[in-house]
């Protein structure tokens, strides 16, 4: 899951429970005041009733058949217009009556007189009144439901009593109201409706201030993968969203400084690649240290290249375009090397050194390097081709291989080093080189090469034992072409 996702979820979750507490308490709170309210209601309406009932004449009611009194009608009436009266819309009486200790049993509350005017639900004199145990009025004292509702055979109700006092003080009975269940659900339902509507605005404004919020927070965190992805593919050039006075901007800080730093050891890198071998550098990758003036025997293949007459040709030649030429000549041949698991060693001037076998060892070295060579012709033949449609000079190269033992590694000092390999097998693939010339042919491998060659497909000519410069042993040589070539010669012959 993303960042921001995570984010989003972590507000959105922390808004809804926020609010869910907070109407919850709102709720609870208001629910208990508008029940104290109601019950206070109720009661005050019982207790101005009460105010208005002739004790003396309630004494009278004691027992049925008392309705037709004029003690009753004058009481009922009373209740009826203080129901009536209070039949509002914030305040709906249902039932206004009044209570009296049962005859028969004094400790037992029955009704007295109730203002009711359909026959059927009227509470006849001296009927015990059934409300909920815990909640039986007391006639002494005044009394209203205010946490929950009463309960009887007629229904649930928010009741309220107040006692009725004779001129001495005495309790003759009580007062009762009974304001509907309904009536109080009304304004319950209108609170939660309320409550409802907050909490969806609330939720609504914090899930946008979440997601504009989240988007803000993301944005730093978005910046710093998308750059560091891109370092990790080598684009040193990005640069992370900073200026925050934060955490975020740090970090980003630092990952400017490391894209920075590795940039500049990139390009430092890519220079040093220009003046070392690819082998070289990818070992000094590959171990992390540097290289160390250290050398070692084994056995290569050399190969010597040289451009024939190019210092006559170079004489009519501008300067740049001499440049130019090398460039261009070089950048074929060097790829040629490399494509065949050979390492330039070095250009002396218009020439070209490279060996085969190290720094890593190579068993078919010998067929690399030849395979290097006519390679190498076959590139400067396409190049010739594109020089003069452009009016350039023409480049002949004579090409000497050489395979032996010899010193390889690196060579000089622990300020300056080269790799390179030094002996008399490199000294033998020069002399080579120059013998193309001799031998009017264009590549040039001695029997040490030969001896190595597995059968690869050339086709090489034996020219016989000679003598080189610098040697007192004769070698016996072979100019190499490819198998298209020459017709009149295979290798088997040349070697009979």
């Amino acid at each position: 899951m993303k960042y921001r996702t995570r984010l989003l979820a972590v507000f959105l979750v922390t808004v809804v429970i926020i609010n869910s507490l907070t109407l919850g308490i709102m709720y609870y709170i208001a629910s208990r005041s508008l029940f104290e309210e109601m019950g206070n209601n109720a009661l005050s309406i019982a207790a101005t009733t009460a105010a208005f009932v002739d004790a003396d004449e309630h004494k009278s009611i004691q027992k049925p058949g008392d309705e037709k009194t004029d003690a009753y009608q004058h009481i009922k009436q009373t209740l009826t217009k203080a129901r009536d009266a209070n039949r509002r819309q914030d305040t709906h009486v249902a039932n206004l009556y009044t209570m009296k200790p049962m005859m028969a049993k004094s400790s037992v509350l029955a009704y007295g007189v109730d203002s009711e005017e359909n026959p059927e639900n009227i509470a006849t004199i001296d009927r015990a009144v059934k409300i909920t145990e815990g909640r039986q009025p007391a006639l002494d004292r005044q009394g209203a439901d205010r946490d929950d509702f009463s309960e009887d055979e007629y229904g649930l109700w928010l009741t309220a009593n107040s006692p009725i006092r004779d001129g001495s003080g005495n309790v003759v009975a009580a007062v009762g109201v009974d304001l509907p269940k309904s009536l109080v659900e009304k304004k319950l339902n209108r609170l939660r409706f309320a409550g409802l509507i907050c909490f969806g605005i609330a939720v609504a404004l914090g899930s946008v201030f979440a997601l504009v919020y989240s988007k803000q927070a993301s944005r730093p965190v978005r910046s710093l993968c998308q750059s560091i992805k891109a370092i990790g593919q080598g684009d040193f050039d990005v640069k992370a969203e900073g200026g925050r006075a934060d955490e975020f901007g740090l970090i980003a800080e630092g990952v400017n400084s490391m894209a920075e730093s590795l940039r500049q050891k990139e390009a430092v890198m890519t220079a040093f690649a220009c003046y070392v071998s690819r082998q070289v550098l990818d070992r000094v990758l590959e171990t992390g240290m540097l290289p160390a003036v250290q050398t070692e025997r084994r056995r290569i293949t050399v190969l010597f290249s040289d451009i024939r007459e190019f210092t006559r040709t170079s004489e009519n030649m501008r300067p740049e375009d001499v440049v130019q030429t090398l460039n261009e000549y070089f950048e074929k041949m060097v790829d040629v090397v490399v494509r065949h698991q050979g390492m330039v060693d070095k250009f002396i001037g218009d020439g070209l050194m490279a060996f085969f076998g190290a720094p890593d060892y190579d068993s078919f070295q010998e067929e690399h390097a030849v395979s290097a060579a006519l390679e190498m012709q076959h590139e400067l033949s396409e190049l010739c081709k594109k020089w003069s449609s452009e009016g350039r000079c023409h480049l002949q190269i004579g090409i000497g291989i050489n395979s032996g033992n010899a010193i390889v590694g690196n060579i000089g000092s622990a300020q300056r080093l080269e790799y390179t390999a030094i002996g008399d097998t490199v000294n033998l693939a020069a002399r080579l080189e120059s013998a193309t010339k001799d031998f009017d042919v264009d590549v040039l491998i001695s029997e040490y090469t030969y001896n190595g060659l597995k059968g690869a497909p050339f086709t090489i000519t034996k020219k016989g034992s000679t003598t080189v410069k610098g040697r007192t042993d004769s070698v016996m040589i072979y100019s190499v072409t490819p198998l298209s070539d020459v017709k009149t010669e295979t290798q088997s012959e040349a070697a009979s």
